[in-house]
């Protein structure tokens, strides 16, 4: 199955028009007087009654302080996504071997009382096996 083809046309505009405008908390009212233009004149623009190319649409992408590519395409284009991606792969390397090097140092902490626990069972195990012969000679010479 193939992936749907996004398609850009005036719609497409228009809608990336009014969405950012509400974005940004903005009446039709206030962006129109922002841009210097009447109230219907920029209803126009979001209902495309209005060439696309109008230089209006220049100043509202400057009024919302977004580029006029974000305005047309409703994202802003990933330049050089290649050394993004390099940079956050980087960042996020580090951030593993920092993690790594936490738990190498706990495990080596974890270690060190495996051994003091597995000498002090040995210890007790001496204990008991030295006070079992002590047993076993105080039996056997209750027997004679």
């Amino acid at each position: 199955m193939m992936d749907e083809e996004i398609i850009m046309d005036d719609s497409t505009i228009r809608e990336n028009l009014k969405n950012e405008r509400i974005s940004h908390g903005l009446t039709q009212k206030v962006i129109s007087e922002m841009i210097g233009i009447s109230i219907p004149a920029y209803q126009k623009l979001e209902k495309g009654k209005t060439r696309i190319l109008n230089p209006n649409f220049v100043k509202c992408a400057e009024v919302l302080g977004i580029s006029l590519s974000k305005l047309v395409n409703g994202f802003l284009p990933v330049r050089n996504a290649e050394r993004l991606f390099t940079e956050v792969q980087q960042e996020y390397g580090e951030k593993i071997r920092i993690q790594e090097s936490g738990y190498r140092a706990e495990l080596k902490e974890r270690n060190k009382e495996i051994e003091r626990l597995e000498k002090v069972i040995k210890d007790k195990e001496d204990t008991i096996a030295t006070q079992k012969l002590l047993i076993d000679q105080l039996m056997s010479k209750g027997r004679n």
